[in-house]
């Protein structure tokens, strides 16, 4: 066999009682975060055009948009909700970008126009994101090398695979999904900092059910996939960077998923927060406020190139300027939604901080260059001529697997961000229905319920 027919099988055969308690934990965690990152998201600009152009185009009440409550076909209503999901960047990461905002939207959607059940969710999300692991895993980031969004490029594998598996597909459909997205994959680093962005998610959303319904429906694709020579790993990824028999040989073994995601403590991209806990750490140890600070100096690795922005023009840019975050920490000691707000953007004493930090970026070919996996260095000094210095590194960032913050605080961010559009009666409905979502027994009906605004 070859690496997409393994694959396929691999999709259609495993069952839930396969996936490690842990895994689905933490599946069930993330996106447990994601629908209140999804409700907050819903108050953004990006939200409210993407909103008012799915309502337009009306089609079958096939799903429901959250936070609005317009109802839709299966794939608008992916794009809605998965572009608001990701229009605060609050979303978790880990792995090949942000899994849970790529896959679980379009499970959500098909979910509630099938009348599937939290388990029959989790068994999919998980199914589907060890997918994009494990691609991920033997790419090594390759895909930012050229350019390419991962949650865009290798989500689209992803969220196709878990939709695949939730609409009962055979092999042969689940193998005709996978050569779709294929060709669906696609996304362009350069649009970091702009709505584009979030729309990537929305779009990997959208193109995962319809490749999953066209298949179901007999549209065919290359059966090769992922394997072929101008198919998509070596065409989007690269070649000679990976064994994809051994890959695809060895999905779950182990899974990877409780491992991998990261619950965002901050609501901006996740290359700052490793700098972020870093520097949060020196202010409460020392004691020092942004009036204490001579200069600030980060070190970023080569795969750090998204913080692209030093002088950030808008609230968007804002989550991508390392620059940006420690000014604003420093002022605020805090990193927040609030932050990136063209008031705060414009605060004087954020941005007369903002000049005392300086950002280099180590090329990846320099001999000793800062280590993506091994964190961030920050060092400060202070007027009064003290340097303190820090490193957190990607794994115990706060969040992280190794480093969990805890499922109070999770619950905490998900009743402070569902607040933003829900009433506190609302909320409460949310996270009774919601904060376990392998006991949600009916997907149509518990949205019903919550996660839509009453009018009241």
């Amino acid at each position: 066999m070859g690496a997409t027919e393994t694959i396929a099988k691999w999709i259609v055969n495993t069952t839930y009682e396969d996936i490690p308690p842990d895994a689905i934990r933490v599946a069930s965690e993330s996106c447990f975060d994601l629908l209140g990152v999804i409700l907050a998201g819903s108050t953004q600009p990006v939200s409210e055009i993407i909103q008012q152009y799915v309502a337009d185009q009306g089609g079958s009440p096939q799903a429901t948009v959250l936070s609005s409550g317009v109802q839709s076909t299966m794939p608008n209503v992916a794009l809605a909700n998965g572009t608001m999901g990701h229009a605060l960047d609050y979303d978790d990461f880990g792995g090949f970008g942000h899994p849970t905002v790529a896959i679980f939207p379009a499970l959500l959607a098909i979910g509630e126009n099938t009348g599937a059940t939290g388990r029959d969710l989790m068994e999919a999300y998980v199914v589907g994101c060890e997918i994009g692991l494990a691609l991920q895993h033997v790419t090594k980031y390759n895909q930012m090398d050229k350019g390419f969004h991962a949650t865009a490029v290798i989500g689209h594998m992803a969220s196709t695979a878990a939709c695949a598996k939730l609409m009962k597909l055979d092999e042969q459909q689940t193998t005709m999904a996978l050569g779709m997205a294929g060709s669906m994959a696609g996304g362009l680093i350069h649009n970091f900092g702009t709505m584009t962005k979030p729309l990537h998610a929305g779009l990997v959303g959208r193109d995962a059910i319809t490749a999953a319904q066209l298949a179901q429906r007999g549209l065919t694709a290359g059966d090769k996939i992922v394997e072929h020579p101008l198919g998509f790993a070596r065409t989007v990824l690269g070649q000679g960077i990976y064994d994809l028999d051994e890959m695809a040989e060895n999905l779950g073994k182990p899974f990877r998923v409780q491992d991998a995601l990261m619950v965002k403590k901050y609501p901006c991209c996740g290359g700052n927060h490793s700098m972020l806990d870093s520097l949060f750490s020196l202010m409460r140890e020392h004691n020092f406020t942004y009036e204490d600070v001579e200069s600030a100096e980060v070190d970023q690795p080569y795969l750090s190139i998204v913080m692209m922005y030093g002088e950030p023009a808008d609230p968007l840019q804002g989550k991508f300027s390392s620059q940006y975050n420690v000014a604003a920490a420093l002022v605020d000691n805090e990193i927040a939604i609030d932050t990136f707000s063209a008031e705060k953007l414009a605060d004087p004493a954020v941005q007369e901080t903002m000049k005392k930090v300086r950002n280099r970026v180590v090329a990846k070919a320099v001999e000793g260059s800062v280590d993506f996996e091994q964190g961030i260095p920050i060092r400060i000094t202070l007027k009064d001529g003290r340097v303190f210095e820090h490193t957190t590194s990607r794994q115990d960032i706060l969040g992280s697997q190794h480093n969990p913050w805890g499922f109070d605080n999770i619950k905490s961010k998900f009743q402070v961000n569902a607040g933003m559009v829900l009433s506190e009666s609302g909320v409460a409905d949310a996270v009774d229905t919601w904060s376990d979502i392998t006991q949600v027994t009916d997907i149509a009906s518990a949205l019903k319920r919550t996660l839509v605004k009453s009018g009241d």
